[in-house]
């Protein structure tokens, strides 16, 4: 475990031309399972249910120094929902549902460049996979970039694709969730929309600290869960902000995160130790519906 944080995250975190290669090969080369969940999905639509498909962007950004310094640190840059949304101030990666006939359309000018995200090492390796599971990172690509413009107004030519991480199905909610992960070329200025209470940033180098991580408790009636079904913590990411106050990153988002660094780096993430801390969170009313319509 001290090779991981102390070889891989000093060093290979600091190489930005290897880490992304490394990127894209792992990504490239891991199991995906985009076309058959899809297909499921689809097939509950034609049975008159409610299952849905999200596309979210997992996205990585350079800050803390020159444009194209080695040594700039790599940052994942995440959400946090407001309470017009459901899951009202949990921790999510930008992004949001599927919609069919338009992502479809503005998924059919990614592979020629328009706009250019899907190019180079990413997209070789996404079309050796088959002709279904490369249409459906093309949709879900679409997806998670009209949101990601809806929600913190990134435009969809500041930022690369990476690869595609295996979907993650919630529990709460028939939702199942296709990760996508790309790279953001240069800075910019968020623009929020009334979905985002706030940007949060994380270093990479968070998830090699095992002093950062926690147990994370509900602290409610929890009468809208099944306990057989629910174990009785999470792991959770303790994120300290400027202002000595707490963010926690927990649940769906936690695990595509980790997963990800699992899938890139090989080796299982310091999560617990002797020394895990405890946390709990009270969840408001509108936890599952938001204030509004989502």
């Amino acid at each position: 475990m001290n090779a991981v944080r102390n070889e891989i995250a000093p060093a290979l975190l600091q190489q930005r031309a290897s880490l992304r290669c490394r990127i894209e090969e792992k990504l490239g080369n891991a199991p995906l399972d985009y076309a058959d969940q899809f297909s499921y999905i689809k097939k509950t639509w034609k049975e008159h249910k409610k299952h849905l498909a999200a596309g979210v962007f997992l996205l990585l950004e350079y800050r803390g120094g020159p444009e194209r310094a080695e040594d700039a640190e790599p940052l994942i840059v995440l959400i946090k929902r407001s309470s017009t949304v459901s899951q009202s101030g949990d921790i999510s990666c930008p992004g949001g549902m599927l919609n069919p006939l338009f992502d479809s359309l503005v998924s059919c000018f990614l592979t020629v460049g328009v706009p250019p995200m899907l190019r180079g090492e990413a997209l070789k390796f996404a079309r050796r996979r088959d002709k279904r599971t490369f249409r459906a990172i093309r949709l879900f690509l679409a997806n998670a970039a009209r949101e990601s413009w809806e929600e913190i107004g990134l435009s969809p030519f500041n930022v690369s694709f990476l690869g595609a991480l295996p979907t993650y199905s919630l529990r709460l909610f028939r939702r199942t969730i296709f990760p996508v992960v790309g790279l953001i070329k240069h800075s910019w200025q968020y623009k929020s929309n009334s979905e985002v209470e706030k940007i949060i940033e994380i270093p990479l180098n968070a998830f090699f600290n095992p002093g950062n991580y926690g147990r994370f408790y509900f602290q409610s009636d929890r009468s809208w869960q099944k306990s057989d079904e629910y174990p009785d913590y999470f792991p959770c990411l303790i994120l300290r902000q400027e202002d000595d106050t707490e963010e926690i990153l927990w649940g769906a988002t936690f695990n595509i995160v980790t997963n990800f660094l699992r899938i890139v780096f090989e080796s299982p993430l310091p999560m617990f130790h002797e020394n895990t801390r405890y946390v709990s969170k009270i969840f408001p009313p509108n936890y599952l519906k938001g204030n509004t319509r989502e």
